[in-house]
């Protein structure tokens, strides 16, 4: 089962953020989540698609995405390299009072500050991997004068912005623990006390994307996950996912992953046989 929801920062440097550099060889898909941090995300090579605030946005090589905090938000991948940071509040709240009312935005991506950005990720990366004596400072150093560019450059008003409700955030956690069940937007509405086409309209209208074609998202990547990782046969996978019309499951599957199930097993196992 799918169980990621809200995420806290565990922090993998002794100044208080998370950074890694993130390398993913298949392609996948990260259900709607949301942090108490904000999260950069800078990709070196690759696509990444993600859908927050009604809008889809996607970032190739040399670009970059921040995520407010508490912003409910999903992650479609394929191969990809990219550098993750996530800056939780408690630290921005010693330079900024009120950072949780922050909502940064990325527009001009060829601004003097964009691309210093994306220029500061890679010090980032550099005073990390390298760990030379006092590396903390430096990369202390780096982090305070991007964030101080992201906050000067890159946010603004938070008011006004049609973000995800707490009820929604709830019917998200619903279905992210019981994707492989019998679920309608009917029946959803009923659970949760709200009218079904009321309901439909207001999840498309804060995720951009369907409930139904959310469902089906979760399904497919969870199938696809199990493609590569297991034996068992694609029939007994879908029914295992709740993916109980297989000729539409599969037409969807292709329409995600731009292949047939059993074509994704079978190359992903001829590459695994060649390394």
């Amino acid at each position: 089962m799918v169980r990621k929801h809200h995420e806290n920062v565990v922090s993998n440097l002794g100044i208080g953020v998370r950074f890694y550099e993130s390398n993913v060889t298949t392609n996948g898909y990260v259900p709607f989540h949301w942090h108490s941090s904000i999260e950069l995300v800078c990709v070196m090579s690759g696509q990444l698609v993600f859908k927050f605030d009604g809008a889809t946005h996607t970032i190739g090589p040399n670009q970059f995405i921040i995520i407010s905090s508490s912003v409910v938000h999903d992650v479609t991948n394929g191969p990809n390299r990219a550098f993750v940071l996530q800056i939780p509040l408690a630290f921005i709240e010693k330079y900024y009072s009120k950072p949780e009312q922050l909502n940064f935005v990325t527009r001009d991506l060829k601004s003097t500050n964009y691309k210093k950005i994306v220029d500061l990720f890679s010090e980032l990366d550099y005073v990390n991997k390298y760990k030379k004596s006092g590396y903390l400072f430096d990369f202390g150093i780096i982090l305070l004068i991007m964030l101080k560019n992201l906050i000067l450059n890159f946010s603004e008003d938070k008011k006004n912005i049609g973000r995800v409700t707490s009820d929604l955030k709830d019917i998200i956690i619903f279905i992210n623990d019981h994707y492989a069940e019998e679920l309608s937007v009917q029946n959803l509405a009923y659970k949760y006390g709200y009218n079904a086409s009321y309901l439909s309209r207001l999840f498309k209208k804060q995720t951009g994307i369907t409930l139904i074609q959310y469902v089906y998202k979760i399904r497919l990547n969870n199938l696809y996950q199990d493609l590569i990782n297991s034996d068992i046969s694609i029939n007994n996978l879908m029914k295992k996912h709740g993916l109980t019309n297989q000729r539409t499951a599969r037409i969807m599957f292709k329409e995600m992953f731009g292949e047939l199930p059993n074509q994704v097993r079978t190359k992903y196992k001829m590459n695994v046989r060649l390394k």
